[in-house]
């Protein structure tokens, strides 16, 4: 059997500590799958806790490179891990089952959360199933001390798991701790004997301490249940651990729901879920932001951040009513912790499971007034209501009335902005609170609703620090998306641009030439692109065609 060789590190970064009690052969995947699959900035130890079989002739003939400590005695996997934890010369503990194995990129956005974050204490990863289902996405506790694993048997694709957040505690079958941070809270309980609920009561010392546990779905572990025991063993230590983890924390656990309560009141998962979380926040819009293109979608992206950045333990949930491009635009939000819905779902199914939930309810655009408006008034009356106008959109339909010809044009679009006008009113007399986009729209707010407390929300931009003067730019720049479709204000701003204006420039200039860039061209923009126009579509960074 070929050797299991570990990397040789002066100054480790990650010490990681396993404890084995037999089943050699998973014990051997585990490590094979360490090594293969982790760059060279760790050390590992391994305490054999008095294995039964031949693991600890097996660590001594295949495995080189990692310190092995022997004990005579079953240690139980707290004992062991703090035995381990003692030996530890890195930054950071990882503690790892040996019936877990770590898939490919694990590392490094268990270390992102400790890095960016000093109030994180401890991250766990996605445990999956061998089958590739979701074991564990993070726990919860109830009131009496038990625990749920979020999400086991779905699919890791699914969006209600992949989003950061902080946990009432993960399993150490993958556990990221700072060293100094283990030690603060003397490690693990040793009155957990052989093992279960240790995991839990260190969550819960960091949270007393001031430290959070964060769930880090990025990272996606495999791992075999009770690999070195049998389920009836696991389930007899369970039910005595949690007697004892019971009454350690029974103050704390009177504040926790029942889950008992779940067959019956499914709501109760996700109340249990966020019960430690006093800001809630739902953000209503019509998809989930596509941050590089236009419709209002950079503002909405910026608004998400900025909502993490002022309340870093509120829950922000965005709500988008179309699954358009999800799985593109919606990885960025959920790793700031942003949790995402979007189709396929049932909607009032989805809000019914929330009832009461929410402490805040923004509601983007009068479209979305109209689509969630009475699902909200259901089943979140306590939230406070702010409406984001996004630009009120009568106030553009009454303007295109007036360049319309075709009378029967003319009669739809009164009649649409007619519609519309009584929602988005509606909706700046109903809310406590709006935001507009311009200091122009809020004037007009305040003539129409001045009872409402308006604040502009714009859209900014970080300006470049030193950016190319007049004289070394050349030709023109349209940018602006067309995500909106034929009809949109940009679609109509260029073609009025191309057929009023450009005319009377090329006059003046022949050689002049005009640069349309954005995403989604609709067909009117592609057929302009030609010798003296450009259209490019879309960018990934614009900055290249803005500093021209």
């Amino acid at each position: 059997m070929a050797r299991i060789t570990f990397p040789t590190v002066d100054a480790p970064l990650v010490s990681v500590v396993m404890v084995t009690h037999g089943n050699w052969p998973l014990v051997r995947r585990s490590l094979e799958a360490l090594v293969e699959r982790t760059d060279a900035v760790y050390e590992v130890i391994v305490v054999d806790s008095a294995s039964p079989d031949e693991t600890s002739q097996r660590l001594a003939d295949e495995v080189e490179g990692a310190n092995v400590v022997l004990s005579r005695e079953n240690l139980g996997f707290g004992e062991g891990s703090n035995l381990g934890a003692e030996q530890a010369r890195g930054r950071y503990i990882c503690f790892l089952n040996s019936d877990a194995m770590v898939e490919p990129d694990w590392l490094d956005p268990l270390l992102e959360v400790l890095d960016e974050d000093p109030t994180a204490g401890a991250v766990v990863p996605m445990l999956l199933n061998p089958d590739g289902t979701i074991q564990e996405a993070g726990s919860v506790i109830d009131t009496v001390g038990w625990s749920l694993a979020l999400g086991r048997g779905e699919s890791p694709d699914a969006l209600a798991y992949r989003f950061r957040r902080e946990i009432d505690y993960g399993s150490a079958a993958c556990l990221l701790i700072r060293r100094e941070d283990f030690w603060s809270v003397e490690g693990f309980e040793p009155a957990y004997g052989i093992g279960y609920f240790e995991d839990v009561d260190l969550s819960f010392k960091l949270k007393e301490s001031g430290l959070r546990t964060m769930y880090e779905p990025r990272s996606r572990v495999v791992h075999e249940l009770h690999g070195s025991g049998t389920s009836s063993q696991a389930q007899q230590r369970m039910s005595a651990n949690r007697a004892l983890f019971y009454r350690r924390w029974s103050e704390r656990l009177s504040r926790r729901p029942n889950l008992i309560e779940l067959p019956t009141n499914p709501s109760r998962l996700v109340a249990a879920r966020d019960a430690e979380v006093v800001d809630r926040i739902l953000v209503l819009d019509d998809r989930v932001p596509f941050h590089d293109r236009g419709s209002g979608d950079p503002r909405m992206a910026k608004m998400l951040y900025e909502l993490v950045d002022l309340w870093p333990d509120a829950r922000v949930t965005l709500a988008a009513a179309d699954d358009r491009e999800v799985e593109r635009y919606a990885e960025p939000l959920l790793t700031q912790g942003i949790e995402v819905v979007a189709p396929p779902i049932d909607w009032e199914a989805w809000f019914q499971s929330r009832m009461f939930h929410y402490s805040v309810a923004i509601v983007s655009r009068g479209s979305n007034v109209t689509r969630f408006g009475e699902l909200l008034r259901r089943t979140q009356p306590q939230a406070l209501r702010a409406f984001d106008t996004e630009a009120l959109t009568f106030r553009r339909l009454e303007r295109m009335v007036g360049f319309l010809q075709d009378s029967a044009a003319v009669a739809h679009a009164r009649a649409d902005a007619t519609a519309v006008r009584q929602v988005e009113l509606g909706a700046l007399h109903e809310s406590e609170v709006v935001f507009a986009v311009s200091g122009e729209e809020q004037e007009f707010v305040a003539e129409v609703a001045p009872e409402t407390p308006t604040f502009v929300l714009p859209n900014w931009i970080e300006p470049v620090a030193a950016p190319a003067g007049f004289s070394a730019r050349q030709d023109l720049l349209f940018f602006g998306g067309f995500l909106a479709g034929a009809g949109s204000p940009n679609e109509d701003a260029l073609l009025h641009l191309v057929s009023e204006v450009m005319p009377i420039l090329w006059e003046r200039d022949p050689e002049l030439h005009l640069h349309v860039v954005g995403a989604d061209p609709t067909p009117a923009v592609e057929a302009l692109h030609g010798e003296r126009i450009n259209v490019v579509g879309y960018v990934a960074d614009p900055a290249e065609w803005l500093a021209r």
